[in-house]
């Protein structure tokens, strides 16, 4: 097995400079209500000298200007559920770890091109959903935790691909990127056992009965002489994000940029899933006021550029009443998606696509109601023949008569001499009669005989004869 392990271990401080960047010193808090501390600061704040651990009013006195924001282990949790959802694109294995994830590679690499190309993929992803996570490469997961914790502390590391070369490669770190706890980690220091390497040196026997069988165990598992078998992550059957704003966004390009971290992050999840959405809904928390658009499309899509086109020309038709303090995504049906292979001659089926995703630009861009195209009617007076048509819209077979590509709003009477229609001259009857008779039982009835004919200019037009006054010709429709 090859694992991957991203570690994250300032998310707190991360889920709030994803939303946008930010320009004043801010600081997660933790701990009672009475005595708060700080538990991760950003860089304005360091410079400010406020450092981890610090009791906030020390630290409010250190900067007047310091935002201070309380820390949610509940979204930190959900933001890694997500992430490993995202992941899932990479390979089906992928476990939630406490301060990250870890991805099992080894059978992906040859579909992405190769181990370097892949860890490119992931590394560039993850910076595109507004996460900065250290990396660590190693046979087993806890030996690339180790690597991606010590990577996190600026310890030299390097990664690891053979089980053989991990106790050289992990021998120099200290033991503390283990996660042992504080007494064992104490006791084995009295002893001046600080390194990886100086544990794997003791004797077994004499190692499990004095710091216990699990902290031996730990060290199998690091090195991988006995397996560590980790949980694989389930994804939801739909799709939920939250993203809380920084700062309040009070225009749409404020929104944007959030909202395509969002995306991006559910074009992941759907690729990991192999589905599609045709239903997005975009929920604007203004408050207590929550404000929802809906985003619809004709077939599964999941490409998050495109998604955010649509959404961008909703948005701009909205009017946003108060500033938006956060942003939700919601997709509660997935549904399979089948991927698209472009070619350099897009046939039938890719140019089909095209104009679907045309229609959707425009329905978004002048709304629903002003775009639509035209189907036929399951009548068949030519004037009702036709209605306004989307893809809910049934389709109706038609096996009658020729007909023509313009029908008249209303039929034109014509002059006819001698029982013969005339316009611009006397009227060549080239084909029929067809005759229409019906719409008897709504009070509207017809009685005609259609008939194809041309004029001495050769124009193809459509006439018809009423039955019920053999004198009176109309002429109907007028041929491409």
């Amino acid at each position: 097995m090859l694992w991957v392990a991203l570690e994250l271990p300032a998310l707190p401080l991360q889920l709030l400079e994803r939303a946008r960047a930010i320009s004043a010193p801010l600081v997660v808090t933790e701990g009672p209500a009475q005595r708060p501390t700080v538990a991760f600061a950003n860089a304005l704040a360091r410079a400010a000298g406020v450092r981890e651990g610090t009791a906030v009013a020390a630290a409010r006195a250190l900067c007047d200007t310091l935002a201070c924001v309380a820390r949610n282990p509940t979204s930190e949790r959900e933001a890694l559920e997500r992430l490993a959802g995202w992941a899932l694109q990479f390979t089906p294995a992928v476990s939630v770890e406490p301060t990250g994830i870890a991805l099992e590679v080894e059978s992906s690499t040859r579909l992405f091109g190769g181990f370097a190309s892949l860890l490119s993929l992931v590394r560039s992803g993850v910076r595109t959903l507004g996460f900065e996570a250290s990396v660590g490469v190693a046979p087993t997961p806890l030996a690339a935790r180790v690597l991606a914790r010590a990577h996190a502390r600026s310890l030299p590391a390097r990664g690891c691909m053979s089980i053989d070369a991990l106790p050289e490669r992990l021998g120099e770190l200290p033991l503390f990127l283990l996660e042992w706890s504080g007494e064992t980690l104490q006791r084995l220091a009295d002893l001046g056992i600080v390194r990886v390497k100086d544990a794997l040196a003791l004797p077994r026997a004499g190692f499990s009965r004095r710091f216990g069988p699990e902290a031996l165990l730990r060290l199998d598992q690091l090195t991988g002489h006995v397996p560590d078998p980790r949980k694989p992550h389930e994804p939801p059957t739909c799709f939920r994000a939250r993203l809380e704003l920084s700062a309040e966004a009070e225009g749409v390009e404020a929104i944007l940029f959030p909202l395509k971290r969002l995306l991006a992050e559910m074009e992941g999840t759907l690729r990991g899933q192999g589905a599609g959405v045709q239903e997005v809904a975009l929920v604007l928390e203004q408050g207590r006021r929550h404000e929802r658009v809906n985003l619809a499309f004709a077939t599964p899509e999941r490409e998050a550029n495109f998604i955010l086109a649509i959404a961008r020309e909703q948005l701009c038709w909205l009017q946003i009443k108060a500033p938006v303090t956060a942003l939700r995504l919601v997709a509660e049906q997935l549904y399979p998606f089948m991927p698209r292979n472009e070619s350099w001659l897009p046939g039938r089926e890719e140019q089909a696509v095209g104009r679907a995703r045309l229609v959707e630009k425009l329905s978004a861009r002048l709304g629903g109601g002003r775009v639509f195209g035209i189907a036929l009617a399951d009548d068949h007076r030519p004037e009702r023949g036709w209605q306004h048509a989307s893809s809910g819209v049934p389709s109706v077979r038609f096996d009658g008569g020729p007909r023509p590509a313009w029908l008249l709003n209303r039929p034109q009477k014509l002059i006819a001499r001698e029982g013969v229609p005339w316009l611009q001259g006397e009227l060549a009857l080239l084909a029929g009669p067809e005759r229409i008779e019906t719409g008897w039982w709504d009070g509207e009835a017809v009685q005609r005989d259609y008939y194809v004919a041309a004029n001495p200019a050769g124009e193809r037009l459509w006439v018809y004869r009423e039955r019920r006054e053999a004198s009176a010709w109309f002429l109907h429709g007028v041929f491409a």
